[in-house]
């Protein structure tokens, strides 16, 4: 399902960033994941929720929808799934949300900072789990986006490689999870596809550069686009 993005990819190249940058980019959501912007009470209410893969792509996908919707994101790396689960109402506040964009994976394949490591039965009950709780709480529309790929060699903190073998075994159990409670998929995985050499900032790191986070900033924006509530 990999698609190339070049209408929303040439207007992230070409939007100017805002003037708020100049004072101090920290402010400035266009630059700052954290930065959360102040809501247009116009506009419908995006939450963004993942791991240091989405903190990358944020400020691009909250200007590819500047004028389209609020995007936020919580003031963390959402982390693990478990994780995720433990703080799920926190993140969602008391607001309410139009669209919900969420993903767990990475952490669950390499089992950073967890004690118990996470298994694909782990990994589904508690994005099961999740998403329960974010339909009792929210009228959002869900998108769940199936993480990006590992990185081709030894991870460099746990200095292991996660095979895709590993990695499909938790993409299908999440898959499933979401096709029982009718949660749209987003397949960040198809998106970045074969071409993690090209993205990814080296063998040994799961991040993307700034052609990486512009690819999956459009896949991103397109996907909740689709799903804003239309006037």
């Amino acid at each position: 399902m990999k698609r190339v993005l070049p209408f929303l990819l040439l207007t992230l190249l070409l939007l100017p960033i805002g003037s708020s940058a100049k004072d101090d980019p920290k402010s400035d959501p266009f630059q700052n994941a954290f930065a959360n912007p102040v809501d247009d009470p116009e506009l419908p209410r995006v939450l963004i929720v993942g791991d240091s893969i989405s903190i990358g792509y944020t400020p691009r996908v909250r200007r590819l929808l500047d004028g389209k919707a609020n995007v936020h994101r919580p003031n963390t790396n959402c982390r693990w799934s478990a994780f995720g689960d433990e703080h799920i109402e926190e993140w969602l506040g008391e607001g309410d949300w139009d669209v919900i964009h969420f993903n767990f994976g990475l952490w669950d394949w390499y089992g950073w900072s967890q004690e118990v490591k996470a298994t694909p039965e782990s990994y589904a009950k508690s994005l099961e789990s999740m998403v329960m709780k974010m339909k009792s709480k929210s009228d959002a529309k869900l998108i769940f986006a199936v993480t990006t790929p590992p990185c081709v060699g030894p991870e460099k903190k746990m200095e292991i490689v996660v095979s895709e073998e590993r990695a499909e075994e938790f993409n299908a159990a999440a898959r499933e999870v979401m096709m029982k409670h009718g949660v749209a998929i987003n397949n960040l995985y198809e998106v970045i596809g074969e071409e993690r050499a090209k993205y990814q900032k080296g063998e040994n790191d799961v991040h993307y550069n700034d052609a990486g986070r512009d690819l999956l900033a459009a896949a991103v924006a397109e996907r909740i686009a689709e799903k804003l509530p239309v006037e």
